[in-house]
């Protein structure tokens, strides 16, 4: 996080200085405070501002070619005894005499408390305020606190604003555009500058230059168009005894601020521009007549006289830290003038003295990004548009289906719970029952032999069950006389087969001889391609082995529900619903919610199974055959449906199962326990079951999302509110899907939440991937700083 220090400086040369630590805070709009309201103060400065004096002069007579003409400033002559030597002695020794007065007791307890809260790896910006402009020109770079810091700079204001610093106002434009002017260039290369400016159209730039242009051309550029960046580069001078700069336009026409104030007013409050950065020689004067005067956001100018290629090199090193690598302003220009100190240090000594950042303290100084919105609302409408067809043809593949029945199962289980269906009871046979049969010498050709099917019935009829069903297939094997003779009198048993014939059941199995055709219901259903069971056959064309076309479920709920007040029937609404009481239950087709099955795989009158999120009441079967249960028996079968199946065997994954219970199975039998519930509970309208959009209702539906995504993008420039945005944009879809499930609706999350990353990747990366550096090459910082 980066940090600003405001410090405050009151006071003048001769008396010393009041000073403030006005604050050390968050660099961001509201920014938390860590510190405030700590005093101090500094001696007496007079002697500090004539050393800087004397370098002054000898440092402008190291060269001729300076962007300042030819010596007009100060009306400095040539000496011909200055030395690079002599230069070099004077930077040290106003370096030193800097540190030593910060270093005064008044001080150091400010700057222990400065280093105390700050981190060296930090972004710092150290706003200087003061009104005296004298203290402006003395170098604060060379304060030994920014050699500890390599990412803090100092700028300075001449005041202080009550309601702190806020973002600048993003222009609502694809390109940031620069009003570049190019003055008088006489002894100076101008050429490089203006490629550099030239250069930035290829990272959301929309440079306008101008070669020597009048003072009435520049007027009305300023006054008739809008500008984010306005760049100098040629000569600058300052009035000599008096604290004002200007620029030379023309070989003939130079320019000061009060000369054309009416159109600074215009250009920075009404037409926002945000940033001046004059790169010619003693910008200074300038510089804070623009802040204090006219309040602009900043200005970069040059302390003193800078040497032209040393000027050149600057702006490229700047450009290239500043709008390629997003890196804050003041940081870039730290960077830019570190790097042009080291590769001329043996011909000007100081030079990263020469960079100075002045600012209006009402506007945090921003960011390339911040200067423009490259995203269009065209383009946010577009991309919008482009993704959601992109991921709707992805999804009618079927390369979302597996994802989309995930996350279904994730919300599924995440439902509250619910009361246990006290309608139905569960008789389990698994291993230990079977050899219980063996061990009772019980005739066992399957997993419940004639004797114990018997015997449980015997139990069972004097406690007056509503329903017997038998989940276990007899298959060639008819039951015994005696046996045969008592399911005869029970008029609600009911006993399965399977139809098969499909590629995912092609055998069939035949019912027990003697049954009845409307006491039998097949057990056929489809699994889906990760292997869970997340749907039901309730009919299906029979044939001449399984000659039923009612599933087992469906028969033992609808003879179940004959018994209910108002004896709720079935009825085909059409070929794709049917109801039940008051339940429609479509079909389950190909498209239907998550699922884009081939055609081949929807046969049959397929529905979802809206499972229950708990466990029936179970009982196994040597429970019952010896007895243990018999004082209760009553009460667990009284007005029951009786279901008999086998758990050792046809065992299925459910999307409880794969959740809850570490991929353990779950048996065929439970599985039409939680189908024969969902039945009569909807029914009765007591539950909810599955439903889910039409097709084109969907596509809206992430249509929706994309375009919120996209639009979210478009108005939000600052990268955190932009990632908290989108989790709270997750958040609100999971929330909506989990809330809408809850009733039974399954809409689509997966498709959304895919188009709400594809809008981000569409619209964010492209503008920053482009640079002197790929992407691939960033460092972790880089890149989160990029987005």
């Amino acid at each position: 996080m980066a940090k600003l220090v405001k410090l405050s400086l009151e006071g003048d040369l001769t008396s010393g200085y009041e000073v403030e630590l006005i604050q050390i805070s968050e660099e961001e709009r509201d920014g938390k405070v860590i510190i405030e309201g700590i005093g101090g103060k500094l001696p007496p400065a007079a002697e500090i501002y004539e050393c800087y004096q004397t370098w002054q002069q000898n440092y402008e007579q190291l060269d001729r070619i300076y962007r300042g003409g030819e010596f007009r400033f100060l009306g400095v002559e040539t000496n011909s005894n200055v030395s690079l030597g002599k230069c070099q002695e004077l930077s040290e020794t106003l370096g030193q005499k800097i540190n030593d007065w910060l270093d005064a007791p008044g001080f150091r307890i400010i700057e222990d408390r400065i280093r105390t809260h700050l981190s060296p790896g930090e972004d710092i910006r150290v706003l200087i305020k003061t009104s005296d402009y004298k203290l402006w020109q003395i170098p604060w770079s060379a304060w030994d606190f920014f050699k500890t810091y390599p990412n803090a700079e100092v700028v300075f204001s001449s005041f202080d604003v009550k309601y702190g610093e806020k973002p600048i106002k993003t222009t609502r434009r694809k390109n940031v555009r620069i009003l570049s002017v190019f003055g008088d260039a006489k002894n100076i290369n101008i050429h490089p500058d203006r490629q550099q400016i030239e250069r930035l159209k290829s990272i959301g730039a929309d440079p306008t230059p101008v070669t020597e242009p009048t003072v009435q051309t520049l007027r009305n550029l300023l006054w008739n168009q809008s500008w984010d960046i306005f760049f100098f580069a040629g000569h600058g001078d300052r009035v000599q005894n008096a604290t004002q700069g200007k620029i030379y336009l023309n070989s003939e026409e130079a320019l000061t601020p009060s000369e054309f104030k009416n159109t600074l007013k215009t250009a920075i409050v009404d037409r926002g521009l945000k940033i001046a950065f004059l790169n010619s020689c003693v910008g200074l004067e300038f510089a804070y007549e623009l802040v204090t005067d006219f309040g602009i956001p900043v200005v970069l100018a040059m302390r003193e006289p800078i040497p032209d290629g040393a000027a050149q090199k600057f702006l490229e090193y700047f450009l290239l830290e500043y709008a390629d690598h997003g890196r804050p302003l003041y940081v870039a220009v730290r960077r830019a003038k570190e790097r042009i100190s080291e590769e001329l240090q043996t011909e000007y000594p100081s030079l990263e003295w020469l960079p100075v950042v002045c600012q209006n303290p009402a506007s945090i100084p921003p960011i390339w990004q911040d200067l423009h919105n490259n995203i269009s609302f065209k383009k946010a409408t577009t991309t919008s548009l482009f993704c959601t067809i992109i991921v709707i043809f992805i999804r009618y593949l079927g390369l979302l289906q597996l994802s989309e029945l995930a996350y279904f199962d994730l919300l599924s289980n995440s439902r509250p719970s619910e009361e246990i269906d006290k309608r139905i009871l569960v008789v389990t046979v698994d291993n230990n029952d079977i050899n219980y049969q063996h061990q009772h010498n019980m005739n066992t050709r399957h997993s419940l032999s004639d004797e114990a099917l018997s015997q449980l019935i015997e139990k069972f009829l004097p406690n007056n069950p509503r329903l017997i069903g038998l989940d276990i297939y007899r298959e060639h094997y008819d039951f015994e006389p005696n046996l045969k003779n008592k399911l005869n009198q029970v008029d609600g048993f009911i006993a399965v087969c399977k139809i098969g014939e499909t590629e995912d059941n092609p055998g069939s199995i035949s019912p027990p001889p003697g049954i009845p055709i409307r006491n039998i219901g097949f057990t056929d259903s489809p699994d889906d391609p990760d292997m869970v069971s997340r749907r039901h056959l309730l009919g299906m064309q029979s044939n001449d082995i399984c000659n039923t076309s009612e599933s087992f479920n469906l028969r033992v709920a609808l003879r179940y529900l004959q018994n209910e007040p108002g004896s709720p029937a079935l009825n085909f609404l059409s070929r794709d619903s049917l109801q039940i009481g008051q339940a429609i239950f479509k079909r389950l087709e190909h498209n239907s919610g998550g699922y884009q099955l081939p055609l081949k795989e929807s046969w049959g009158f397929q529905v979802l199974i809206n499972y229950r999120m708990n466990e029936f009441e179970k009982v196994s079967l040597r429970e019952v055959l010896n007895g243990s249960l018999d004082t209760n028996l009553k009460e667990l079968v009284n007005e029951r449906i009786i279901l008999i199946g086998a758990t050792h065997s046809d065992l299925h994954f459910t999307p409880y199962t794969r959740w809850r219970r570490q991929n353990k199975k779950e048996s065929g039998v439970v599985i039409q326990a939680h189908l024969i519930s969902q039945i009569i509970s909807a029914a009765l309208g007591e539950r909810h079951l599955i439903w889910w959009w039409p097709q084109w209702i969907e596509f809206v539906w992430i249509g929706i999302w994309s375009l919120a995504g996209s639009l979210f993008v478009w108005r939000v420039r600052f990268s955190v509110i932009l990632i908290i945005g989108k989790v709270m944009m997750v958040i609100l879809l999971h929330g909506c899907c989990f809330v809408l499930l809850i009733k039974g609706g399954w809409i689509p999350i997966v498709p959304c939440l895919l188009v709400l990353l594809l809008v981000n990747v569409a619209l964010i990366l492209p503008p920053n991937l482009i640079g002197v550096k790929k992407y691939s090459d960033l460092s972790l910082k880089e890149k989160y700083k990029l987005w």
